[in-house]
């Protein structure tokens, strides 16, 4: 048998390496697909990562390829963060120029040579008009004014002072901290109470997260004045949240107005156009509701001096309605005043005339009672002499009458009382029983073989009952 030809393994990859050379060295390509197992050495800024393609049916993964970044290509990367606000990560859908390289180490790979950053914006913004397209067709209660978004929670009116608010946004958010220090130092002094409501504020994939947190809000039942969403800004994809159809979906129908500040400086999420007021940053949250607050107070304090002008207005005309009352009064009073006084002179001297003639009408007659008062007497006195007489008489008579009427009456009720007195009773051959010292008036009590006592009128006799017999009363011997 002959020897078997082989070469070695570095041989074969220089070969390959070779003929890829051959075939790709000089030549770019435009390529799009997915980035998958991203990974980034920032003390070399490199970066690693797969391009993938997946079909369009089953989302199989039909192509794959390792990728790497670094140098120019890498700055290209910076540029698509800086200018899509999307960081450069797993699952973006992409279009980059790469070159084919094979390193006999490492295996065949592209070099990531530029990125197109109008290509990714278009992809988020195909996205974002299919999502609020859905919303105007689906949802009755949201539609389409010029170019923006009328809903059930923007149609809502906004408490005339806001003090009481529920802040969703990450428990970690430095957002949330601008938004409580600014609510909590403004320069008006306003007293705000702020409950927070923690729960993850980034990426798609966390929007039932957030959807949950946003119900957990609604069934405390407790009456908040807003609803504020916010977080301290981020990546592209960071914010893909605010873009979910069911958020937007429940913040447009949310029955409390919910004010976003959601740190998002380059456009809009879809979540901000269904909110009652968007604001760029929390911090501008913050000073929208201090500013709503602060034009409330403005409108108390023109309205306290409207108030206190018109009062001064009022004061002055019905002061000088009361001095020309005052001067009216104190004329005609005068006038009254004097009248009064003629009227009065000519009573007084109409009453001392007629109190001189009934003065002397009463004293004739007082003069005549006297003399008849003096006659009088003797007459009254002699008649009530013979009727004192009369009736001393009378009551003589009665009184012995009296008197003789109640002594046969007593007399009746002795002789009475002796007839009916227990001892007379026995005499007369009747007898008492008692049983036990009690004395008893029927037989019902009494038991045969008990002891019994008969009381007589001369004697107690002691006795045991032998027989009972009953009988009606009706018929006796007695």
């Amino acid at each position: 048998m002959q020897p078997v030809q082989y070469i070695k393994l570095s041989q074969l990859n220089d070969q390959i390496q070779d003929t890829i050379n051959a075939r790709f060295k000089g030549q770019t390509y435009w390529v799009v697909a997915d980035i998958t197992n991203h990974s980034f050495k920032a003390d070399k800024k490199i970066h690693y990562f797969e391009l993938v393609e997946k079909s369009d049916k089953s989302s199989a993964i039909t192509a794959k390829i390792m990728g790497k970044s670094w140098g120019s290509g890498a700055l290209r990367i910076l540029d698509f963060e800086s200018s899509t606000g999307q960081r450069f990560t797993n699952n973006l859908h992409v279009l980059v120029q790469v070159s084919v390289d094979f390193h006999p180490l490492y295996g065949l790979s592209v070099n990531l040579l530029d990125i197109d950053s109008s290509f990714m914006l278009g992809i988020l913004e195909q996205q974002r008009n299919a999502t609020l397209e859905r919303l105007v067709k689906e949802n009755d209660f949201i539609h389409k004014e010029g170019d923006g978004y009328s809903t059930l929670n923007s149609r809502l009116k906004l408490g005339a002072v806001i003090q009481r608010v529920a802040v969703i946004s990450s428990s970690s958010s430095a957002g949330n901290e601008d938004f409580r220090h600014t609510m909590q130092h403004n320069d008006f002094g306003y007293v705000f109470q702020i409950d927070d409501y923690h729960t993850v504020v980034q990426g798609d994939n966390n929007a039932k997260l957030f959807l949950n947190k946003l119900i957990e809000v609604y069934n405390t039942g407790i009456p908040y004045d807003v609803i504020v969403i916010t977080r301290g800004g981020g990546s592209q994809s960071d914010f893909l949240i605010f873009d979910n159809y069911n958020i937007g979906r429940a913040v447009a129908k949310f029955p409390i107005p919910v004010i976003t500040g959601i740190g998002h400086q380059k456009n809009i999420s879809i979540t901000d156009l269904m909110a009652h007021t968007h604001t760029k940053t929390p911090t501008k949250a913050a000073e929208f509701i201090i500013a709503h607050n602060r034009s409330f107070e403005l409108g108390i304090l023109a309205l306290q001096k409207n108030i206190v002008i018109k009062s001064q207005q009022l004061f002055l005309q019905y002061h000088n309605e009361l001095n020309s009352l005052k001067n009216a009064v104190a004329h005609n009073a005068r006038k009254l005043i004097s009248v009064q006084k003629e009227e009065l002179m000519m009573a007084r001297q109409h009453i001392v005339q007629t109190g001189r003639s009934l003065l002397n009408d009463k004293k004739q007659q007082l003069l005549l009672t006297a003399q008849l008062t003096l006659q009088r007497p003797q007459g009254i006195i002699q008649q009530k002499n013979s009727n004192l007489r009369h009736l001393k008489a009378n009551l003589k008579i009665f009184t012995s009458h009296y008197l003789r009427s109640r002594k046969l009456q007593l007399e009746d009720c002795r002789k009475t009382i002796k007839l009916l007195s227990p001892q007379h009773v026995l005499s007369r051959g009747y007898a008492v029983v008692r049983v036990h010292d009690k004395i008893i008036n029927g037989a019902g009590s009494i038991q045969e073989g008990e002891q019994i006592e008969i009381l007589l009128k001369d004697a107690i006799l002691k006795s045991t009952v032998n027989e009972k017999i009953h009988y009606d009363g009706k018929h006796t011997d007695l």
